[in-house]
């Protein structure tokens, strides 16, 4: 008898799963597509055809997977469940999972909070991705502009880009590919790792984290990398051409060309030198940490 009320009471209660998403929308090679989902996971890659097909899971307890928008500026939304009555948050429900074709020439604007993003060969005019805790992924990418914004999330970007902006606070960076152009990055105390094509501009800022930065300037190309107690690593090829600038408070200075001077009362030192014709500026500055500039 209890067994029975169990079997029809289990019978009775709301079956709580992962829905299955299978969508497809027409959108033009060069279109351009925004991707929200506030946890779980979201996965895009390129393809040939003028439509995105979503495919997934959305999870329990989820209110919609929001689609709008045209051929040419296509929305896609999972709409959570709000959790609670302070400042109205929309996170209840369990994760979900978005898995993406996009065509390859389109622009990509993604939307995360606690959701993972992992990106693979998009070549459109911009791909820009904003999360919070996630990790960001990116492979085999070329778009015309790449913007990335992170709080506590890893980002690790490899490919190829003429504009690349990185703004973090705890997570580290790793950057690779033949990236040139401007490149922009700011942390907080995450490690940064560039390995770079020929830049016109590179700025970077940090407070705690370390930086090695490998890449070739540009006739009259342009460095700037400060830091609080991060240590600094320049990495040049033989043939650069800059003049350069290194001060530390209370850190170390090493470069193959001029000479370091101590200050004459108190703590610091600075050295002035110029690499090959001196075209370009190079200017490198920690508080505490070291600062190195080695040449390939």
């Amino acid at each position: 008898m209890i067994l029975a009320a169990a079997l029809l009471a289990a019978a009775a209660a709301p079956a709580f799963a992962a829905t299955p998403i299978d969508e497809t929308r027409p959108l033009a090679a060069d279109g351009r597509v925004s991707i929200e989902n506030l946890k779980g996971r979201i996965v895009v890659r390129a393809w040939d055809r003028p439509e995105v097909h979503i495919g997934g899971t959305l999870g329990d307890g989820v209110e919609k997977l929001a689609i709008g928008g045209s051929a040419s500026s296509l929305s896609i939304e999972v709409e959570y469940p709000q959790s609670g009555w302070f400042f109205g948050r929309r996170d209840g429900g369990e994760p979900s999972m978005l898995e993406l074709r996009v065509p390859a020439g389109a622009s990509v604007s993604i939307d995360a909070v606690s959701a993972d993003v992992d990106v693979s060969g998009m070549r459109g005019a911009l791909l820009e991705v904003d999360a919070v805790s996630g990790d960001i992924t990116l492979r085999d990418i070329a778009p015309r502009e790449l913007r990335i914004d992170s709080v506590s999330g890893d980002v690790d970007a490899r490919g190829d880009t003429r504009d690349l902006k990185i703004d973090t606070v705890s997570g580290d960076v790793t950057v690779s590919g033949n990236v040139r152009g401007r490149v922009a990055i700011d942390v907080v105390s995450g490690d940064v790792e560039v390995d770079a094509g020929t830049l016109d501009r590179l700025s970077f800022g940090s407070v705690s984290g370390d930086a090695e930065l490998r890449l070739s300037l540009a006739p009259g190309g342009l460095v700037r990398a400060d830091a609080v107690s991060g240590n600094i690593t320049l990495s040049l090829p033989a043939t650069t051409s800059a003049r350069l600038a290194m001060e530390t408070f209370s850190g170390r200075l090493t470069s193959p060309v001029g000479q370091v001077v101590k200050e004459e009362f108190g703590p610091g030192s600075h050295l002035n030198a110029s690499l090959g014709d001196g075209d370009g500026d190079i200017r490198l500055e920690s508080f505490s940490g070291n600062v190195r500039v080695d040449i390939r």
